[in-house]
This record gives structure tokens, C-alpha cells and sequence, in this order.
């Protein structure tokens, strides 16, 4: 009988005996082809995916949603319960809308110019829907668990971008659903108001500092009391200088007077060390004018004493001279160190005054920018009250949920080149794992005869000779 009749013709035995090792190896190698069907593809698909997400980060943010039933007549018209599970399906969908990507990149449009320098692969990323486009790529927003909590993530090669971006689209998901359903016609009138007046206070300060640091002043107040307080101050100075200039002149001109006279008529004035020591000099030099009109009395001019006294009296009149002289001399510096004070008084006065000559010019400039600068901020306080009520207005109106920040953006995964390794085999491990079940499933449901040995176990027949193909 040739083995193809032999499989064909034989009734439907299902096999119960054991597999041993040579049965495995064998069903093993039967069934390769399912293996690698079922292996291959996960490997591939895992992979790949694996290796696309190596040196990414992926950012998280969580939002909890509020869902409450809603009591106004005109928002709950067929008196039903919120249906949780539609609700949050439908905010999941947002999450993901294009409405949320492009208000996101909206909201990242200054940043672009960073995110391009982070990192180097998005140096040709432009604004729009370009940038809406790749936001949206590496965006996954899911339910937590069977919770009311929405995570999003988001993926990127650089872990700032991951959470600029994560907290940009949650921030985006927020604002559209808690105020983008809303007619905010008059929110938004008022916000561009505050917005316009904000700007124009700006630019008056702007203009206010331009004319203060343009005349080097800093604060126009501190420094009309500083400069008024030192140009009162220089000219007090100015005027005690200018006394004492010429008390000295005065006193010089005089002790230059008596320098021509004789020494002893030299006055000592009110100066308590040089009068004692001119008065010392003074009364030494009567002392040998009177010890030589003693020894003329008993001597001749030509004697011999009275030349030695006399010539000690020349010498203390040349002494007291010097000292004339040097006090003269002292009172000449003093004179020139007053004159030169004198000077730079002057100077210091004309300097503070040629300051101060814009300075009239200056305060009535700066002083009606401030008056303008004051009503545009009372009217930004009424203008913030009144968008605060328009606002406080709109919040009234409740909505069917209401979505809150729960955590703050941060990075959750790092796919690095150890990890990738890992999850490879992981994957490749799972890919084969699920070939060999599927192998040996298919080999439980396959009832056909491959070997003689299966004839003696299933059948109870003996076998005295086999026929291969090949035979």
C-alpha cells in the first residue's frame, strides 16, 4: 500500500500517547512554516516599531474630568443621565482632533525657533500644519485604567520637545473643551481690550524710560531732591571757600607787608603756636639787645665783646626773620590750596547746573506721561473688572464636564539602545513562543499517519515494511 492511500484511506484516529524529544523535534520541523508565519511578522512589525521609537522620550500629562449631570432645562432636554463611558470616549477623541493639535502649535509657535535647535531632525519644521501635523504624529491621549483620568503622551527624540509639547496639547484639550464650546463674543471683546490698553501703558513706560535714560536719569523724583540737594550744597561750599580765600589774601598781603620792616615788628596774630614761637624769638633777640647796650656801657663798639654780642644778636634777628618767612610761606600755600578748593567748587557748580538745565524740560515730559500713564491704568482696572464679570457670566453657564490639571508634564519612558536590546528579544521571544503554540495547536487538529510507529499505537497493527516517497 503506498503511503499516500495509506492516509487517505485510514479512519480518523486521534493519537493519545506522550511526545518524547524525537516527536517535538519532528512536529518542530513539520510545522516550521507556521513558526515562521506567525514568528516573523511580530518580529518584523515589533521591531521595527521598536527601533523607529530608539533614543525617543515620551512626556505624559494627566487631566481629570469632572462629569456631572446637567441641571439647566436647556442643556439636559431629555432628562437622561450622563452616559460616562460616551463622554470620555468623545473627550478622547478631542484630544486627538486637529482643532486641539492646531491650537497646541498655535500656543508653540514661538517656541519653534527652540524646538529646531533642540533637536536637528526638525531644523526644517515649519509653523502651521506642518508643525500641527507633527504634534499630532507622536500624540496618544487614553483612559486610565476604568477611571475618569485622560493621559496624554507624547513622543519625541528630545525630552524638552516631549514635554513642550505634552503640556502645549493638554493645555490646548483644556482650554477648548472647559471655554471653546462657549460664546465668548464678549469675553473675548474685553480681553482685546485689556489686551490694547496693556500694550499702550507699555509703550507709554517704554517712551517714559527712553526719555529718563536718554538724559541719565534713573528715578526723575530721587533725582531732583539728590541734584537740587548738591547744587545747594556746592554753592554753600563755594561761599565758605571763597570767605577764607580771602581772609588769607588779606593776611598774606599783610605779613608781606611786614616782611619789608623790621623782623621785631612782625605781628604774631591769634595763632596760638606760631604767636609763642615768635613771641620766644622776640623776646630772645631783646634779650641780647639788651646785653649789648650793657656791654657799650663798658665797652667801645670795636671791642671784642661788643662784636661777639652783636653779631649773636644778627643771628637771632636772621632766625626770626626765617621764621617770619616761613609762616608767610604756610599762609601763601593755604592761599593757593583755598584758590584751587575755589576752582573746583566752581567747576562742580557748573557741572551740576548744566545737568540740571533739562531738567525742567524733562520732569514736564516724564510728569504728563504719568498723568497718561495713570488713566490708562484706571481704565484697565475697570476693564479687568468688567471681563471678570463677563467671565464669571460665562462660567455660570455649566457645562456637561469639566476638565482639570492633575498632574504636571514629565517624562515616563526613555527608549534607549540597553532597553531597545531588551525589548527585542522580548519581542523575538514572544514572536516564537506564539509559532510554537500555534504549531502545536495545529498539529493537535492534524489526525493524518506520518510515521509506522503511529499505525502500531493508534491502530494495534503490526507493520512489516514501509514505502517512501523517494522508494
Amino acid at each position: 500500500m503506498a503511503p499516500n492511500e495509506l492516509q487517505t484511506n485510514l479512519p480518523v484516529v486521534v493519537r493519545q500517547r506522550g511526545l518524547g524529544p524525537r516527536d517535538i523535534a519532528f512536529v518542530l520541523f513539520r510545522r516550521r512554516w507556521i513558526i515562521l508565519a506567525i514568528a516573523v511578522p511580530i518580529i518584523l512589525v515589533g521591531g521595527g516599531s521598536l527601533l523607529g521609537r530608539t533614543g525617543t522620550y515620551t512626556a505624559a500629562a494627566r487631566v481629570l474630568v469632572e462629569l456631572q449631570n446637567v441641571d439647566q432645562p436647556r442643556w439636559n432636554t431629555n432628562g437622561r443621565a450622563v452616559d460616562y463611558d460616551r463622554e470620555l470616549s468623545t473627550l478622547l477623541n478631542i484630544g486627538m482632533s486637529v482643532s486641539v493639535a492646531e491650537n497646541a502649535a498655535v500656543a508653540l509657535a514661538d517656541s519653534l525657533p527652540l524646538i529646531r535647535k533642540l533637536d536637528p531632525k526638525l531644523s526644517q519644521l515649519e509653523a502651521g500644519a506642518d508643525f500641527r501635523d507633527y504634534l499630532m504624529g507622536g500624540l496618544e491621549v487614553n483612559v486610565v485604567g476604568e477611571s475618569n483620568i485622560l493621559e496624554f503622551s507624547h513622543t519625541a527624540e528630545n525630552p524638552r520637545v516631549a514635554l513642550m509639547a505634552v503640556d502645549a496639547l493638554r493645555s490646548a484639550f483644556m482650554q477648548y473643551e472647559n471655554y471653546g464650546r462657549r460664546n465668548l463674543g464678549a469675553i473675548g471683546y474685553y480681553g482685546e481690550q485689556v489686551n490694547s490698553v496693556r500694550a499702550r501703558i507699555d509703550s507709554l513706560l517704554a517712551v517714559r524710560g527712553g526719555i529718563l535714560g536718554s538724559t541719565g536719569y534713573v528715578s526723575l523724583e530721587d533725582e531732583m531732591r539728590y541734584q537740587t540737594g548738591a547744587a545747594a550744597q556746592a554753592e554753600q561750599d563755594l561761599r565758605k571757600v571763597q570767605v577764607d580765600r580771602q581772609q588769607l589774601e588779606k593776611e598774606y598781603a599783610t605779613l608781606v607787608g611786614y616782611l619789608d620792616k623790621d623782623p621785631r615788628e612782625f605781628p604774631c596774630g591769634p595763632d596760638e603756636s606760631r604767636s609763642s614761637t615768635l613771641v620766644g624769638w622776640r623776646d630772645l633777640v631783646g634779650k641780647h639787645e639788651d646785653a649789648l647796650n650793657s656791654i657799650l656801657s663798658v665797652h667801645t663798639e670795636d671791642s671784642l665783646p661788643a662784636r661777639q654780642q652783636r653779631a649773636v644778636l644778627e643771628n637771632s634777628l636772621m632766625r626770626l626773620r626765617e621764621e617770619e618767612v616761613a609762616y608767610t610761606g604756610s599762609v601763601h600755600l593755604a592761599l593757593e590750596s583755598t584758590r584751587q578748593r575755589e576752582v573746583t567748587l566752581l567747576a562742580q557748580l557748573s557741572e551740576i547746573k548744566l545737568g540740571n538745565r533739562n531738567l525742567p524740560d524733562v520732569y514736564q515730559r516724564v510728569s504728563m506721561l504719568d498723568s497718561d500713564i495713570k488713566s490708562l491704568r484706571d481704565l484697565l482696572d475697570d476693564l479687568q473688572g468688567k471681563w471678570g464679570e463677563v467671565r464669571m457670566s460665562e462660567m455660570a453657564d455649566d457645562r456637561v464636564s469639566r476638565v482639570v490639571a492633575l498632574t504636571n508634564p514629565q517624562i515616563m519612558t526613555a527608549m534607549a539602545g540597553s532597553k531597545t536590546v531588551v525589548y527585542l528579544v522580548m519581542v523575538a521571544v514572544f514572536g516564537i513562543a506564539l509559532g510554537l503554540v500555534g504549531a502545536f495547536v495545529q498539529e493537535t487538529l492534524d489526525h493524518r499517519i506520518y510515521a509506522p510507529r503511529d499505525v502500531e499505537d493508534n491502530l494495534k497493527l503490526p507493520v512489516f515494511a514501509s514505502v517512501s516517497r523517494k522508494d
